[in-house]
């Protein structure tokens, strides 16, 4: 029986784990990280680099490199996101031809699902490596407010990946398995899910291994990237001079280094009472370089950030209030998302509870590990556990004057069916549109539109001799279909939201077979030449690193004081780190071994 896995693909960070064994285990990368940044960068000469090298890259030239792009997976580009995510982040959302969301980096421009089947394919070769065969078998999680566009996009980003998706399982359903609540606990558990990019609070009730989901709650736009962006504002704040500060603001590489540096001290002080700071920041080489040195303690920061604490708590009210229970009767808290190692919100997680909240699992893995080991129960076929999810957001008819008819609540039990009748617009119409919407909006224009059924050569008569009967039909996973029918004609049309509303089918076949061919080009079949290749880019990677950094200091060096000798060394560093990059990636072993020794003797001793 071939492994499976469970993948936590993240807005931050990513990760695979396999249950496969005595224990469920986070499957360690290459380089021995046990996380992958969900970053995918594209270099000068075209090629792809995935994980530390983009983040490196993004310290350089952050205009290549795409970030936080779960954010964006199965959105429909309109010009308020793009404008939205310009301020955001340094790259551009473009629309796609059925208006999806592309993101041009560098002079590429890619579609969300495509990079998100980057990373999922690198998660993938990771557990190859470690089992030394293919592994297709996959759960893949998902936030729960996730819509059902946001859901088939993420089927199609693995699909691109070349994954057999087993289930999508919501995060919090993963996270509370991770903490083997399936094992005797009996209870009411909510799940305080804050990681970079997003923010998810579910309320589940849990006996016998049946998970029911109360009610769910969340951000979508909320996460640790605001508190780091609290953070560079506070630091850009120490520029007296309000031109020189304008300036840095809007120069996308330094501010790509004040959010590196927010983030070390928003980590430091997270284990310690202070955090020292020093940049010298310099946007134009036309004006002088702009020292900051300053300390961040954790009270200040906590001061800093409480607006954003607040914000939490108060979704955290929302969800409790759906699911018509108070804090008492919480029996447990489970953190999930690496900013639940943040001091202050375990404190206003505890205060509000009146309890401390459950911590054992790290958060950063938590639901990757659930992932995995539900994953096992699928393939296997053991296990009592009973996942009863909840649909994520509320999905309506558009009415006459833009108004939304609900039909589908938000949080009602999956799987579900509801029906409503409506009727044309006006006597005689021989044509009836339905316009199907997703959101809490009294408004379609508040809402996301998800599709629009036609129902045509209908019997020209009065309106309410035509009784349309509108059905919404969700399955286990979230996933939608939507029929309409005109009873007294009979004339019908269903339609299922697939993995085919993103992309055009075959411009998903072909991302799939050029993913594959990678896949091919870098994939040893010998377990034996898997382990050791996996040894030598290892040791090549972490050269690739250190090179990568020491050109980022040389840089600085160059901006700052026109000082000739690192300009030259920095010149000398480009082409060794490109042909790392071919190497590493179509060498074979002896030539890695080669560019790894290559690169170690540029580096000062």
């Amino acid at each position: 029986m071939s492994p499976s896995i469970g993948i936590d693909l993240g807005t931050t960070n990513s990760a695979v784990a396999t249950a496969s064994g005595p224990a469920p285990r986070i499957i360690e990368r290459a380089t021995g990280q046990r996380l992958l940044p969900s970053l995918v960068g594209i270099t000068d000469d075209g090629l792809r680099v995935v994980g530390d090298e983009a983040r490196l890259l993004g310290e350089l030239s952050p205009e290549r490199v795409a970030s936080a792009t779960k954010r964006f997976i199965g959105q429909r580009w309109t010009p308020e996101l793009a404008a939205k995510a310009r301020l955001l982040y340094p790259y551009s959302l473009v629309a796609g031809p059925t208006e999806d969301v592309r993101i041009r980096i560098g002079p590429q421009t890619l579609p969300v699902s495509q990079i998100s089947g980057m990373l999922l394919s690198e998660l993938r070769a990771d557990a190859e490596d470690l089992f030394g065969v293919e592994v297709t078998d996959s759960v893949i999680t998902v936030p729960a407010n996730f819509t059902d566009a946001q859901r088939t996009a993420t089927r199609e980003a693995a699909e691109i990946a070349g994954l057999n998706v087993l289930r999508l399982l919501n995060e919090p359903t993963a996270a509370a398995m991770a903490y083997g609540l399936a094992n005797g606990f009996k209870g009411t558990a909510l799940v305080f899910d804050l990681g970079g990019g997003t923010f998810d609070v579910s309320v589940l009730r849990i006996q016998d291994g049946v998970f029911e989901v109360l009610a769910t709650a969340g951000d979508p736009f909320f996460g640790g990237d605001d508190f780091d962006n609290t953070l560079v504002q506070w630091l850009l704040s120490h520029v007296h001079d309000s031109a020189t500060r304008e300036r840095l603001t809007h120069d996308r590489a330094t501010v790509q280094h004040l959010k590196t540096l927010a983030e070390r001290a928003k980590r430091e002080v997270s284990t310690a009472e202070f955090s020292r700071i020093s940049a010298t920041l310099q946007a134009d080489s036309r004006y002088g370089a702009v020292p900051i040195e300053t300390m961040l303690t954790r009270p200040f920061f906590e001061k800093l950030v409480r607006p954003k604490t607040e914000h939490a708590l108060s979704i955290v009210e929302q969800a409790l209030l759906e699911a018509n229970l108070n804090a008492g009767d919480v029996d447990t808290v489970l953190l999930v998302g690496g900013m639940t190692r943040v001091p202050l919100l375990r404190q206003l997680v505890a205060k509000h509870f009146g309890k401390e909240p459950d911590a054992r699992v790290d958060p950063d893995e938590a639901v990757a590990l659930g992932a995995a080991i539900h994953a096992a129960e699928l393939v296997e076929k053991r296990g009592k556990t009973l996942l009863l999810d909840v649909v994520g957001s509320s999905m309506g008819v558009q009415v006459a004057g833009g108004l939304v008819k609900p039909v589908l609540a938000r949080n009602t039990m999956l799987p579900c069916r509801a029906s409503e009748v409506f009727f044309p617009g006006r006597d005689g119409q021989t044509v009836v549109r339905v316009p199907v919407v997703q959101g809490e909006g009294k408004r379609a224009e508040e809402c996301t539109r998800v599709c629009e059924l036609v129902l045509g050569d209908l019997t020209a008569t009065l309106r309410k001799a035509h009784e349309i009967e509108v059905t919404f039909a969700m399955d286990v996973e979230g996933m939608l279909s939507v029929s309409a029918v005109d009873k007294l004609s009979g004339v019908a049309e269903e339609i299922r939201i697939d993995a085919r509303t993103n992309l055009a089918a075959s411009e998903a076949a072909q991302l799939a077979q050029r993913e594959a061919q990678h896949r091919e080009e870098h994939t040893p079949v010998d377990a034996e030449e898997r382990r050791q290749n996996r040894h030598a880019r290892r040791a090549l990677h972490g050269a690739v690193v250190a090179v990568r950094r020491l050109q980022i200091e040389l840089s600085h060096v160059a901006r700052e004081s026109e000082e000739a000798d690192a300009k030259e060394l920095s010149a000398l560093l480009a082409p060794a780190l490109i042909e790392a990059d071919i190497v590493e990636r179509s060498g074979t072993r002896e030539e890695v071994e080669a560019m790894t020794q290559k690169l170690l003797a540029l580096l000062p001793a």
